[in-house]
């Protein structure tokens, strides 16, 4: 039964769910919604830790000037190029809100991100969902697709693929509208698409700062663009989206890029040894560029089982029962002995 008042749009809506969040302390192994498994470089806990005083009586700047600056230095970007959201899904909802109208078409890849056609239903545009092709593959009705706003997530969550820039760069050059390239987990993959904002005014290159960062519970994103493009997405944005500990956060987190560098270089380690060990288990697992792995467990055992099997061993990870996605496991890279003993629950499982 549909909630009282709701707008006809939404009736018989499905919300995104965000994965499983535990209180924190308890005692799980929490590898279900991407987050880092380090915490975040000491010169931000500083940072913040200065911040807390007196100030926080006032708004902060609207901008978030300073982080700008400081992202904008740390990726060789105009700081006029530049702007934060509150997390990339505020940025995203940005775009619909700037670029789409009711009765458009949104189009996007899937499977994708799960949050672009709840998005769709709230803001009363027309999804159009292109299926990937085998391997994950992007087809060509994508790039073909001449709808006012474009979503292509890359890598690619929750497969983990990532596309080269013959793919990303089709893609642009097509585009009627306004392309969203989203790049939340690039910084996990061979090399990012900024050498393509000069060439393409149409184009919005979406990041944040929850994955590499490990930045999550301060809900920082940003986006790189043509600051014609950037200036539609400041008429829609909340006045201050940004308080003022988040602004502090990424501009130390931005200026501190040697910490980032060995997080990213650990994890991309420590993903490639556990997607051996999950092929010795017989687990088929798609290529990854991410900080998570995509893996479809071994025959005669369901994705779904082996999710509640980890889930009574207090092991958390992603299990979507949307197909083709039913027959997967998003795991999130943990520590080595995280992984270590979800490699063991699993073996249990299995065996089970």
């Amino acid at each position: 039964m549909a909630p009282p008042y709701l707008k006809a749009s939404l009736q018989g809506f499905e919300p995104y769910v965000p994965g499983q969040q535990p209180p924190d302390g308890e005692d799980w192994i929490k590898l279900n919604t991407n987050e880092s498994p380090y915490p975040p470089s000491p010169k931000v806990l500083e940072a913040l830790h200065a911040a807390i005083g007196d100030s926080l009586r006032l708004y902060p700047a609207p901008m978030a000037d300073e982080a700008a600056a400081a992202l904008g230095a740390a990726n060789g970007v105009d700081p006029s190029w530049v702007r934060l959201g509150n997390g990339a899904d505020e940025l995203i909802a940005m775009c619909f809100r700037a670029f789409a109208g009711a009765g458009d078409r949104v189009a996007f890849t899937w499977p994708s991100y799960p949050l672009l056609e709840p998005l769709c239903g709230i803001h009363e545009v027309v999804a159009s969902p292109h299926r990937l092709g085998e391997g994950w593959s992007l087809p060509a009705s994508f790039a073909a697709d001449d709808a006012r706003l474009k979503f292509l997530v890359n890598p690619n969550s929750p497969t983990g693929t990532w596309y080269t820039r013959d793919d990303v760069e089709s893609v642009a050059a097509s585009a009627s509208g306004v392309f969203v390239l989203d790049e939340a987990y690039v910084d996990f993959a061979p090399e990012s698409r900024l050498d393509l904002l000069a060439e393409h005014p149409n184009l919005l290159i979406l990041r944040t700062m929850s994955k590499s960062y490990a930045l999550a519970g301060m809900r920082i994103g940003f986006a790189f663009g043509h600051p014609e493009l950037l200036a539609a997405l400041d008429t829609v944005k909340d006045s201050y989206n940004l308080d003022r500990l988040s602004i502090v956060a990424a501009r130390a987190a931005a200026d501190d890029r040697s910490y980032r560098d060995r997080l990213v270089s650990r994890v991309v380690a420590d993903r490639e040894w556990f997607a051996g060990e999950l092929q010795a288990l017989d687990f088929q697992v798609s290529p990854s560029s991410t900080n998570f792995v995509f893996a479809r467990p071994p025959d005669g055992v369901t994705a779904g089982e082996v999710f509640a099997g980890l889930r009574e061993r207090r092991v958390l990870v992603r299990h979507f029962t949307r197909a083709p996605l039913d027959g997967w496991l998003r795991i999130t890279i943990g520590t080595r002995e995280q992984l270590a003993a979800v490699l063991g629950a699993i073996a249990e499982v299995l065996q089970g």
